[in-house]
């Protein structure tokens, strides 16, 4: 019988998305691993490639304590079923959650705490309070705890939420370099926003900005690529379409995982507006690794990924004025400086943000235990 690891998440495209290289490393280990995440259409996809999964009933969004209770007995009693060595958790939930079920059994869990989102967005509000609570219990029996981010680190070792002998920061989830990689180097003005089209994501800053810019450039075009949903966390529809009226501004929907690629390098320049407390944008990293220039706001997670004049401007959040500008720096550069930069963004991700630096991480302590 194979040894057991677990992979815990809140949605399963993520796992396919984020996770699948990881997963393939741990197979080659010789162990069976075992996804737990709510069922989508790309549980098939896993079972492709030899992956057990199965389906737990953990959303996405709110705190609603009979149900999180129930999420946690849960995974106590798949932990005991399949008894796996290491259990993996990535996102508030499962770090929580798993982690308090992990305390009531022999299992070895690793964490990741990718960015520490809304709940820390105002670090003395009660909700921020109650999260701090809970992920120090959820924390407290952890074998490892990753951070993206040097800002997020620190906040949970001043929180004392953490051990410092067990966290450590690695680069974001890293990027496959070997999926993502130049194939052509743009220089046109064409603009790119990958993510949901959350309002904290900055999605209306972005489309604010995309009016002004066409001003000065009508010729430049601006896509966008990413799940919209009828939520309050979502830019309104009529809004949205409001922007989609103009011919240069395009909305391609949620697009396939394989398909990124094709869409990246039919851009010059990814931006994300991001003032959600981000752990590294992965799509900031899969655009970095296709030579594309970066526009990302001097925020926490996101100007991990931009040196400043090298590969990419910095801009504040919450101002469509101040991206704008960098939009206009773009699209004002000489075309022999925007190769330039284009080239540097691929030399930053291959130096710092190789995904092998991550996927070595979590090997090592898998093959020490």
């Amino acid at each position: 019988m194979k040894k057991n690891v677990v992979i815990l998440y809140n949605t399963t495209v993520y796992v396919y998305k984020f996770r699948i290289n990881l997963i393939k490393k741990i197979q080659e280990l010789g162990y069976q691993v075992i996804v737990v995440s709510p069922k989508d259409e790309y549980v098939e996809k896993l079972k492709e490639q030899g992956i057990k999964h199965i389906n737990i009933n953990m959303s996405q969004y709110g705190m609603n304590p009979i149900k999180e209770i129930k999420t946690s007995y849960d995974i106590y009693k798949i932990f005991k079923k399949y008894n796996p060595e290491f259990s993996l958790h990535y996102t508030i939930k499962p770090n929580i959650f798993g982690g308090i079920a992990a305390a009531f059994t022999s299992v070895k869990v690793i964490n990741n705490i990718a960015g520490a989102g809304k709940a820390f967005s105002n670090e003395e509000s009660l909700f921020a309070k109650l999260i701090s609570i809970l992920y120090k219990i959820g924390l407290k029996s952890s074998r490892k705890i990753f951070f993206q981010n040097f800002d997020d680190m620190n906040l949970f070792l001043n929180r004392k939420l953490v051990k410092k002998e067990l966290a450590e920061r690695i680069p974001g989830s890293g990027v496959d370099l070997n999926k993502y990689k130049t194939s052509s180097i743009s220089t046109d003005n064409t603009f790119l926003f990958v993510g949901r089209l959350l309002k904290e994501k900055g999605i209306e800053y972005y489309l604010e900005a995309a009016k002004k810019t066409l001003s000065f450039s009508p010729d430049a075009k601006f896509f966008i690529v990413g799940e919209h949903e009828e939520r309050s966390e979502y830019i309104e529809k009529d809004k949205l379409d409001k922007y989609l009226e103009n011919e240069n501004i395009i909305y391609y929907g949620t697009v396939s995982p394989d398909k990124m690629p094709e869409i990246i390098d039919n851009s010059s320049c990814v931006v994300l507006p991001s003032y959600y407390r981000e752990g590294v944008p992965r799509s900031l990293l899969e655009a970095g690794a296709m030579s594309k220039v970066i526009i990302t706001t001097n925020n926490v997670g996101c100007k991990e990924v931009v040196d400043e004049g090298y590969n990419g401007f910095k801009c504040e959040i919450k101002n469509s004025d101040c991206l704008h500008k960098s939009m206009m720096r773009y699209v004002n550069l000489k075309e022999e400086d925007k190769v330039t930069m284009s080239k540097n963004s691929r030399l930053k991700m291959v130096k710092e943000f190789d995904e092998n630096i991550v996927l070595s991480k979590y090997i090592n302590i898998i093959k020490e235990s």
